[in-house]
Formats: structure tokens, C-alpha cells, sequence
């Protein structure tokens, strides 16, 4: 679903708004008042997890959470508190193979089909893919809560468990907008992604690792008051591993006690439990590290990765000749530094050290959670495509078995052609198209194929429309990349729940608006030769879907 939208008025602002309109288009719904609850209500159990879709422009979006509520799907007025306070910082980037447990809670039985999720706008902290970070006076956040429509309602029954996974879209055009005068604007782009397998599909999810504090402890289960001030209930069993970070040592449930620090990786059971996986614990404070991370840098001839932490900070990590390297747990890729050639930034990686206070750490396993290749897709073929890296050399993947593609945010649209795939790519001329995809190992050949190929929105320059829009299509010229004037073919899907974001940009004596525009006024709003700005995806026959237009009256 596409997110709501409201009219801003805004006075006063420069001219040049073809990146601001996109920056503060979208809003979400402001938070009404939370429903009480009856102590005599039956209460079933909800997790609220959170992910997101890749990103590969930022090495950091951190935000903190402050409240996410469930509304009745009878009476939205009717809110009920699932978290509320104040997160750590989340890095939403290190989002996109794990979840983030943000709460579990106590739901008063019934039916709900929407939610309310709100950040602190000050907590925002940016850091650029090449390390740079950006000031904080340059970033704005235009509406701190969004309302989410839940895909599927969310049915609480006595005693029951449920879960709820939140996906932010930083892939979204509209997520962080860079404004002429060199300042950002964050629009939360957050959509609800329902699993097809219920609960199980929980119990494979991977979660981000949690921090905090003890705070009791039994025989065969330990409460964890996270540093996001809830408290979990871990068990765990005979394949729950522990390291005593005082004594650098491995540890046991008989080191814990209340008050130590502890950092914990978790797994959800289908009955909503959870379970300890790997317990690192100490009086002293834990060193700020987490063994999840993106690979930020690999330096093959050193024998080093740079791994990101919870600080949004690369930390070194050496690799020595015993180093084990794996996918996915199950599938090998070698031993020590040469394992290091199958290794790039983007990867998402758990490491095991050897000892977490050892400066540098020095790895005992590398497990690959995620492998990613994206950006501009140079070529393809019936057989393979190749991604464009003008440092890092032209990386080309075979076609996985199975291969599958779609646009960003419509995953539900999936092609397994890839002939299809590659017309699209070839018939984009100048436009330079965008994808990012996840790999699978080929053991076979030691190589990365690609399991499947996401086409990103392009952005284009600001540009006109050379064709009044009719039967669903539009003429657009811009100037391309080669300083050549070139004009596409543009469709605008007008399905409900597929149709792009359509917004209308009025200027009157130096108040600007911002409208979206419903598609029966496309026709009287979308003509030539009106200022415009558009972003797209490539179609196999050579035209372009729209993602998101604009249009600029009075300017």
C-alpha cells in the first residue's frame, strides 16, 4: 500500500524544489489517545520486529523509537500501547537480514489492521556509504509518526502469540531526499511484511543481537532487561553457548547474576518464546561491539575485514590462516585470508572471535548471512548480467536456480524471465537502470549467482512533459547523462495499490503546496509541456513505469 498523504503549506523557501517536493511529500497520521484496558480483558501475546529493505547509499540511518500502538480495526480510536519509551539507536542499515526485537507485549484480544510508529526526529544520525557523517542541523524529519495498514489483520486470541514485522523501506525515493541547499529530509516509507508461515516463519528469522542487564535469573531461564528498558524472558538449553567476558573465557548459566551486563543473540520459537543462542556477559561494561555487521572493506594482502558496529563505526577484524568461512552456515567457501577474494562491501556477516576484548579481534568463523551485489546494471544476457563498479571492477553473475525479478515494492509482481530481464535492460538506452540482488553460492564453479534481480527507482533530472498523458502513458524529456536531450515513454499503472505517488507542486506568490494528485486528475494535471520530475523503472518492452512524478505549477 502506498503511504497517506496530506496537503503542506510551506512559505518562504527557495526556489529549485524539484528534490523538495520529494522530500516532504509523504506524512504520516498524527498519534491519537491509547486505549485503556480492563484487568479483566483476555490478553494474548504480540511482537513487534522490525527489518528493512536494502540500501546501499548510507552505512547508517539511526533513529530511536519511541512508540508503536495497534488500532481496532473497528474503531481506530481505539489504540493500544505495544512499546512505549525510548530505543537505543537502531542502524536501520544493519536491518536487512536480521530483526530487531522491539518489544514483546501483553494485546487485548481482538482484531487489529493498522498500527502507529513513532521516532524521536532528534535521535536521526546519517552516515554516508563513504563514511562521511551528516550534520545534524542538515537533517529534518517531516512527520515522526506514520500509520502502517497491516496487509493482513493481526487476529489476538486468549493466551495466543503473534508477531508483527515492520519493514522499513530505505530503498523508497522518498525515504531521505537531499534538498538543493545541501540538507536532507528523512519521510519514514514503513510498510507491514506478512509471513506466509505464520509464527514458524518467525522462528527462522535471525535477531539483532540485544543488550542489557540481568536482572534475575533462574534454572533454566535468565530475564533481560534490554537497554530499551523491556524486559525478556530467554531460556535456554544444553545448545546455548556462553563466554565470560571478565574471565575470557567460555562461561555457563551459573556466571549470570543480577546486574552483570550481557549482550545476548536471540531465536523466536513458533510459541512465541525465545531462546539464547550465544550469552556474552560480565560485570564490567561489554566492549561496544555487536557480531553482526556489513562489510565495509576487504583487504585481501592484510588479511582484514572492516566490519560495521553498533557505534556505525568499521572495526577491523583479522583473518588467520584457520579462519572458516561459510554461507548461510551450511555451504563452506574456504579457510584464512584467500576465502577473502568471495567477500565484498555490502556483505552482511557473524563473526565469532576468538576473544571480544583482543585488540584487533581476530576471527574463528565468518558466517555469510547475506550476499549482495547491486547498483547500475551495465549489461545482460540470456545467461547473466553484470553490475557496474568503476573502483572495484565489473562483477557478472549467472542466473541462480531459480532466478526471479521485480520492482522495488511490489515483490508480489515477480518474473522468472530472464530474457524478459534482460530486454528491460538493454532497452533502457541512456538511462542508467539500477537493481540490487541477493546471491547464492555456487559451489560448483566457486562463484555468486544471482538468486534474484530488484530494479531500484532511477531518479531523472528535472525535465517536461512532452506528451499529455492518456490511456495511462506520458511523454518525458530530460537531459541525460551524456548532456543529450532524451525523451521516454512513460506508464502510469492505475491499479489501486500499484499506482505511483502523483504529487502536484503549487507555487502562489512564494507559498508553495504539496498535493497528491488522485489518478482520475492525471489527465488534466500531467500535460505538456508542464515542469516535471519522475522516477522509473525499465519495462521489457523498452519503456519506463513510473514510481513516483511531480509536477511544478507556477514556477
Amino acid at each position: 500500500m502506498r503511504p497517506a498523504f496530506r496537503s503542506l503549506s510551506l512559505a518562504a523557501l527557495p526556489l529549485g524544489l524539484s528534490a523538495l517536493t520529494l522530500g516532504l511529500a509523504c506524512s504520516g497520521g498524527s498519534s491519537g489517545g491509547s486505549a485503556t484496558t480492563p484487568a479483566s480483558t483476555p490478553m494474548g501475546t504480540a511482537s513487534i520486529i522490525l527489518t528493512d529493505a536494502p540500501s546501499d547509499q548510507w552505512s547508517a540511518i539511526e533513529v530511536v523509537v519511541t512508540k508503536v500502538t495497534l488500532l481496532n480495526k473497528t474503531d481506530h480510536t481505539k489504540e493500544i500501547v505495544a512499546f512505549q519509551g525510548a530505543t537505543a539507536k537502531i542502524n536501520l542499515v544493519d536491518l536487512d537480514s536480521v530483526g530487531e526485537l522491539l518489544a514483546t507485549a501483553q494485546i487485548p484480544v481482538g482484531t487489529y489492521d493498522a498500527l502507529r510508529i513513532t521516532i524521536d526526529p532528534a535521535s536521526v544520525n546519517l552516515v554516508k556509504a563513504d563514511g562521511s557523517s551528516v550534520p545534524s542541523n542538515l537533517v529534518r524529519v517531516a512527520g515522526s509518526t506514520v500509520q502502517v495498514g497491516l496487509s493482513s489483520d493481526l487476529v489476538v486470541t486468549a493466551s495466543g502469540n503473534n508477531a508483527v514485522q515492520l519493514d522499513f523501506d530505505l530503498g523508497h525515493p522518498l525515504f531521505l531526499v537531499q534538498l538543493p541547499d545541501g540538507s536532507w529530509v528523512m519521510n519514514l516509507q514503513v510498510k507491514h511484511r506478512p509471513n506466509a508461515n505464520g509464527m514458524m516463519g518467525m522462528a527462522q528469522m535471525a535477531f539483532r543481537h540485544r543488550r542489557g542487564t540481568i536482572a534475575s535469573v533462574g534454572a533454566s531461564s535468565f530475564m533481560l532487561h534490554t537497554d530499551s528498558g523491556n524486559d525478556l524472558t530467554v531460556n535456554v538449553d544444553g545448545g546455548s553457548w556462553f563466554f565470560d567476558a571478565d574471565a575470557k573465557a567460555v562461561g555457563s548459566l551459573a556466571g549470570l547474576a543480577a546486574g552483570k551486563n550481557a549482550l545476548v543473540s536471540l531465536r523466536m520459537q513458533a510459541d512465541g518464546s525465545l531462546w539464547a543462542v550465544r550469552v556474552w556477559y560480565g560485570a564490567n561494561a561489554l566492549p561496544g561491539w555487536t557480531p553482526e555487521g556489513h562489510v565495509y572493506g576487504v583487504d585481501q594482502a592484510a588479511g582484514r575485514l572492516l566490519v560495521s558496529t553498533n557505534a556505525s563505526t568499521p572495526r577491523a577484524i583479522a583473518i588467520d590462516a584457520d579462519t572458516a568461512f561459510t554461507f548461510r552456515t551450511g555451504q563452506t567457501l574456504g579457510l584464512g585470508p584467500a576465502a577473502l577474494a568471495n567477500l565484498w562491501t555490502g556483505f552482511k556477516v557473524q563473526v565469532e572471535v576468538k576473544d571480544p576484548l583482543q585488540v584487533p579481534m581476530h576471527a574463528k568463523s565468518v558466517n555469510i548471512q547475506r550476499a549482495v551485489d547491486g547498483g547500475v546494471i551495465k549489461t545482460a544476457t540470456a545467461t547473466s548480467f553484470t553490475y557496474q563498479h568503476l573502483l572495484a571492477g565489473d562483477r557478472t553473475h549467472a542466473y541462480a536456480n531459480a532466478f526471479s525479478w521485480w520492482y522495488l515494492g511490489f515483490p508480489g509482481a515477480t518474473s522468472s524471465s530472464s530474457g524478459a530481464f534482460a530486454a528491460a535492460i538493454t532497452g533502457a538506452g541512456d538511462v542508467r537502470v539500477q537493481g540490487v540482488s541477493d546471491l547464492v553460492w555456487n559451489g560448483g564453479i566457486s562463484a555468486w549467482d544471482a538468486s534474484n534481480a530488484i530494479f531500484l527507482p532511477v531518479a531523472l533530472p528535472q525535465g517536461a512533459i512532452s506528451t499529455s498523458y492518456s490511456g495511462g502513458q506520458m511523454g518525458f524529456t530530460f537531459t541525460n547523462s551524456a548532456a543529450a536531450t532524451q525523451t521516454i515513454s512513460v506508464s502510469l499503472n492505475t491499479t489501486v495499490g500499484a499506482q505511483p505517488v502523483v504529487l502536484e507542486v503549487i507555487n502562489q506568490a512564494g507559498t508553495v503546496t504539496v498535493l497528491p494528485l488522485d489518478a482520475s486528475t492525471w489527465g488534466a494535471k500531467l500535460v505538456s509541456p508542464a515542469k516535471a520530475r519522475v522516477a522509473v523503472v525499465p519495462k521489457p518492452d523498452g519503456s519506463f513505469a513510473a514510481y513516483a512524478v511531480v509536477v511544478f505549477t507556477g514556477f
